[in-house]
């Protein structure tokens, strides 16, 4: 058995690891995100000996994609210590000169984008959600107020689009289109009831954007002069044959042609015009630049951190811009990963990513693995948390319960109005998988996840508390409806879409009320500043757990927030988590 000192040295070193995410092309540079100095910063590519350049000091919370033939690329930073309060920087790609875009109000911004000297974005206050538009350098102004959750995707001229729930129905996402020089706020559906989103605009002021309206997602071109609605037709039939279910991103190349991300089963493929690229398995991370001949990608899997490569467009030779290596005493440790579809209590097929230890027997000890979101999913993409188990002797089943994205918008729908209900009885039918499967020893079973993965587990261990070993809780809601108090406009709808506005479900659903039911060892890990789940009930939840006796330990992550942004917050949530198996599970 290891000792404390070698999970340590574990935990480190895989959290070490940097992340990396493309973010797009300003002027003739790639830029990027990264966590390669342990702090999440913007780099630059120098395309001419592919050597690297830090752009940013501040801790970079979100980034617009920068425009080719602009210099500037704007970014979010969060100055009130994990609470999500921001400021918009600009930098200079040129000089690496950090700007402050405008003296805008301290508020949550969710979405931005730029066009040249202008930046759109969303943000919430306390009172309202709303677009709003700032100039670099200079003044900024509150466009339209949108009291919904809605982002700003695209901005070219006056024209902003964006998506969002923007009609009464939570189930449906349309686009708006808010044209600056005449304030007209416009929102577009080609159907009723469909789901259309992540806009770009192209030539000619077209929109290109995704759509669910004529079954299966598909890409469309829509005209606003004209009012005209198209399919995208590609010369090449790759993408065709491939069948998406999902686009991870799509735009136009600088030669005019439509590329696309196209997704399926947790993994993407790059086409242009329609016609494959070559890259390596696995998944994108951020955007594809395109710059010359060549096309910049940032690709991993659930066993290969993140690496940088740039493809040639003409041969399609593939080169490792920067590596992303682990160390091979670490690396040994990762074994089998397989994409595998399991039955729910209704038959429903739930996808589900399994990443087997080559240290752990089978069946042997394992960790049901419960993504946040809930709208989100695991993908064949690096998990330093999956990684992180993986590597300390845990085999991981990562359910894509109802309700996660990347397998069509009607599954993702599945659980809106029914938080904790389908989507908890899929994650349980992820664990009696697993141990029917000879994988999970079913005295060995742990339940854990962070955001609505801690909620999930929060549920889990006080409705069907004999199931588990143990559960680790990170940054998890414990109490819908005192979140739902404490919260801002923007999550304060978050909780009306995702409960379908039903408010006597919001009681039912919070694990509070089963708090008494809790049996078996319970880890809880609270960012101390978390704006999104916030501590307040958490610590109301800990009184009741000390009322009761309950065997439980808590770690309260000190300056920091619901997001991991340096490596420095990411062990104050693993580092615990990974210690606590290895004491409750033998």
């Amino acid at each position: 058995m290891e000792s404390v000192v070698d999970v340590v040295k574990i935990v480190e070193e895989l959290i070490k690891v940097p992340r990396y995410a493309l973010v797009g092309r300003a002027l003739n540079y790639p830029v990027y995100l990264s966590t390669r100095e342990g702090v999440t910063s913007l780099w630059r590519i120098d395309p001419k000996d592919c050597s690297s350049k830090r752009l940013t000091t501040k801790p970079v919370h979100g980034a617009a994609p920068p425009k080719p033939n602009c210099p500037y690329v704007v970014f979010t930073v969060d100055v009130a210590g994990g609470k999500e309060l921001h400021r918009i920087y600009y930098v200079d790609i040129r000089s690496g000169k950090e700007s402050l875009v405008s003296d805008t109000p301290l508020m949550r911004i969710f979405s931005l984008a730029i066009d040249g000297e202008r930046v759109a974005f969303t943000a919430a206050t306390q009172e309202d959600i709303a677009i709003y538009v700032a100039r670099l350098g200079g003044d900024w102004e509150k466009a339209q107020v949108i009291n919904t959750y809605a982002l700003v995707t695209d901005m070219y001229g006056d024209l902003i689009v964006g998506f969002g729930k923007l009609r009464s129905d939570p189930r449906t996402l349309e686009l708006f289109i808010y044209d600056l020089s005449t304030g007209e706020f416009k929102v577009y559906t080609p159907k009723e009831g469909a789901n259309s989103k992540r806009p770009k605009i192209v030539k000619d002021g077209r929109i290109l954007f995704e759509s669910d309206f004529e079954g299966r997602n598909k890409l469309y071109i829509y005209d606003l002069s004209s009012d005209e609605l198209s399919k995208v037709k590609f010369t090449y039939e790759d993408y065709v044959k491939y069948g998406p279910i999902e686009h991870h991103s799509y735009g136009e190349t600088p030669w005019g042609d439509i590329w696309a991300i196209g997704k399926k089963c947790g993994r993407g493929r790059l086409f242009i015009d329609g016609k494959e690229i070559p890259t390596p398995e696995g998944m994108f991370i951020g955007e594809p630049v395109f710059l010359g001949n060549f096309v910049y990608i940032t690709m991993s899997s659930l066993t290969k951190p993140p690496k940088v490569f740039r493809v040639d467009l003409r041969g399609g030779e593939i080169d490792v811009t920067i590596e992303g290596e682990l160390p091979k005493e670490i690396s040994d440790r990762l074994g089998e990963v397989k994409f595998v579809k399991y039955k729910s209590f209704d038959g429903l097929e739930i996808p589900t990513y399994v990443v087997e230890s080559k240290l752990a027997s089978k069946p042997g000890p394992t960790v049901i693995y419960v993504h946040g979101g809930p709208w989100s999913e695991v993908m064949d993409s690096w998990n330093v948390t999956i990684a992180s188990l993986v590597a300390s002797g845990y085999h991981v089943i990562a359910p894509n319960f109802r309700g996660s994205k990347g397998y069509g918008d009607w599954f993702r729908n599945l659980d809106i109005g029914d938080p904790g209900g389908g989507d908890l009885m899929d994650v349980i039918h992820a664990r009696e998988w697993g141990v029917k499967e000879g994988i999970a020893d079913p005295n060995k079973v742990v339940i854990m996840g962070y955001s609505y993965g801690g909620y999930m587990t929060y549920l889990i261990m006080g409705k069907y508390p004999n199931l588990w070993c143990c559960g680790v809780a990170g940054a998890g809601v414990v109490d819908w409806v005192g979140m739902y108090g404490l919260g801002d406009a923007v999550f304060r709808k978050f909780i009306d879409i995702l409960f379908a506005g039903k408010k006597e479900l919001m009681k039912e659903r919070s694990p509070i009320n089963y708090v008494e039911n809790v049996r078996k060892p319970l880890c809880i890990i609270h960012p101390q500043n978390d704006t999104r789940t916030p501590l307040k009930p958490v610590i109301k939840y800990m009184e009741r757990l000390l009322e009761l006796g309950k065997v439980f330990e808590a770690h309260i992550a000190p300056d920091m927030g619901h997001i991991i942004l340096t490596t420095d917050d990411a062990l104050k949530i693993l580092l615990p988590a990974i210690l606590f198996l290895k004491r409750y599970v033998r």
